[in-house]
Formats: structure tokens, C-alpha cells, sequence
């Protein structure tokens, strides 16, 4: 994809649409938003097995929300938040500003508190 024709066809377009992104949360961030809180995923986790991974679009989808974390370099952290009514994981993903692990940290374990600690099934 990096050869001449296709450079700024789409290598400077993503580098632009990257800055683009990494400056919402810059700006975010400035307005005084320590951390940010989303889901992890669009929806509950789904059953071992369930899924062969026969559609890998439908896996991308899956980690859609984690997507834009990476691509700014920001820290982030997803932490188990309860069950839904099935009876599946839920999760919570912290953004956090840059070198602030810390905080995410602290933030993350009172959201597990909050959630209350459950353990899996043993499927193996």
C-alpha cells in the first residue's frame, strides 16, 4: 500500500484522520476530563465457542471502541462491569490522558468494586 501511487492516497490520509482524533482528546483533556469512560464493546461478551471467527469484520466491529484509543497513544484500560441479563460480561474501557496510568488504575478498580467480582463458568 506504500508504494508510490498509494502513499498519500492513503498513508497521509490515515496520518491525517490520526492527528485529527489524537486532537479531540487533546482538546478534551484541556477542558479539565481526567478520564473518559465508554464501553468496550458494543455489546456483551459472547459465549466460548460461540464465535469461529468466520467473519472478521464482525470481530473488527467487536473492538470498534478500542480502535481509537490506540490510534491517539493514549492509555486505556477495559474493566469487567456486571453481567447482562443472559448473564454474559459487560465491560467498561477508561481512557486516560498521556503517562496517567495511575489514575486509570484507581478508577478502574472502583468500577470492578462497584460491579462486584464474579467468576466464569470453568469451560475447559
Amino acid at each position: 500500500m506504500l508504494s508510490a501511487g498509494y502513499y498519500e492516497a492513503y498513508y497521509l490520509r490515515a496520518q491525517k484522520v490520526r492527528t485529527l482524533i489524537k486532537k479531540d482528546f487533546e482538546d478534551c483533556f484541556a477542558k479539565g476530563v481526567n478520564a473518559i469512560l465508554t464501553p468496550a464493546t458494543p455489546s456483551a461478551a459472547f459465549g466460548v465457542g460461540e464465535k469461529g471467527g468466520a467473519d472478521p469484520v464482525e470481530m473488527y466491529l467487536n473492538d470498534i471502541f478500542t480502535v481509537t484509543v490506540n490510534m491517539a497513544g493514549l492509555p486505556g484500560i477495559a474493566v469487567p462491569a456486571g453481567k447482562d441479563a443472559q448473564g454474559l460480561p459487560l465491560g467498561l474501557q477508561l481512557i486516560g490522558r498521556p503517562f496517567d496510568e495511575e489514575t486509570l488504575f484507581s478508577l478502574g478498580e472502583v468500577i470492578e468494586q462497584a460491579a462486584g467480582r464474579f467468576t466464569p463458568a470453568r469451560w475447559w
